[in-house]
């Protein structure tokens, strides 16, 4: 299969990465083109990893099978649309869209092309989670901490829809019930959108979730709690650990990476014609999520008078 990586930015290096890590050792595809509006960018990417560089999305639509979608969010949209259009596979980057509405039509596009469209959701291809989930059993409770320093990346969005949406996505799906309540505080420290969240999740059965979201923390954090019907687990994300075979999903140990898994069931989906594990329907899921976190952010500031209650996590 012929790929493409549109965005030429840290997160479509690392697409790049994954694609040629694949082409090396499935021989099942190649990195065809790396398009980037800025072609020193992409021309970067490109002799680092494959392929040709190129500046416009003319340049490949008719070169390629299918395609991944790194650009800013709120480019998502035009650039996606132009691939299901020519009835290119793609693979965008989360979120899908800036909002619920516009995700709804561009997989319904996709459903009209006959195109498999699908999310980078990454976190739920996170063997670490997974193992972690089998070990505690049912859950009753999850506690998350997903905490960044400032940076200048993904600004064009808030907290929520750059960093919490992951959890917001694993963490309901894992429940596997309808989320009944959310309750949520915030606040914006150095940008006009908001920096930190803290969520609570209220679901059907009377299992909760905390997630806790930050981009200006002193320092970065990956944390998770479940507490289960079997067993209680705490997992650090950032460190190395042992998986046990059965959450490898059938990757092998050089595999293990969730982007590479990401990239294995794409694929699979591509040529199946079978809807992957990150569909269009989960992106929708996970932004109506977020639309109803910032709802109950504005909700909590508006009942406290002050939206910039320091004391988020409280």
């Amino acid at each position: 299969m012929r790929l493409a990586v549109v965005g030429a930015g840290p997160m479509g290096r690392l697409h790049a990465r994954a694609i040629s890590r694949r082409a090396a050792r499935q021989g099942d595809c190649v990195l065809a083109r790396v398009v980037d509006r800025n072609l020193e960018r992409g021309e970067r990417v490109a002799a680092e990893f494959g392929g040709r560089a190129a500046d416009t999305l003319d340049a490949c639509l008719d070169q390629v099978d299918a395609a991944v979608v790194a650009v800013p969010t709120r480019s998502h949209g035009g650039v996606t649309r132009t691939f299901l259009e020519r009835g290119v596979d793609v693979l965008v980057e989360k979120p899908i869209f800036a909002t619920a509405g516009e995700a709804r039509e561009i997989v319904q596009l996709a459903l009209d092309r006959g195109c498999i469209l699908s999310v980078g959701h990454v976190e739920w291809f996170n063997a670490k989670l997974r193992d972690a989930l089998r070990r505690a059993g049912t859950p009753r409770r999850i506690e998350v901490e997903r905490l960044n320093p400032r940076s200048d990346r993904g600004l064009d969005i808030d907290v929520v829809q750059d960093f919490m949406i992951h959890d917001l996505d694993w963490v309901s799906r894992s429940m596997r019930d309808d989320v009944v309540e959310v309750t949520a505080r915030g606040r914006a420290v150095s940008n006009e959108a908001l920096d930190e969240v803290v969520a609570d999740l209220r679901f059907a059965t009377g299992s909760c979730a905390r997630l806790y979201a930050s981009r200006v923390h002193s320092k970065r954090v990956r944390t998770v709690r479940i507490e289960g019907n079997e067993a209680t687990v705490e997992v650090d994300l950032l460190a190395a650990a042992e998986i046990d075979a059965r959450d490898r999903g059938g990757f092998r140990d050089e595999e293990i990476e969730p982007l590479d898994a990401e990239w294995a069931d794409f694929l699979a989906a591509c040529r199946s014609r079978e809807a992957p594990e990150n569909d269009g329907a989960v992106g929708v899921a996970a932004i109506e999520m977020v639309e109803r976190v910032r709802r109950a952010v504005t909700q909590s500031a508006e009942g406290s008078g002050h939206g910039d209650d320091p004391a988020v996590r409280g």
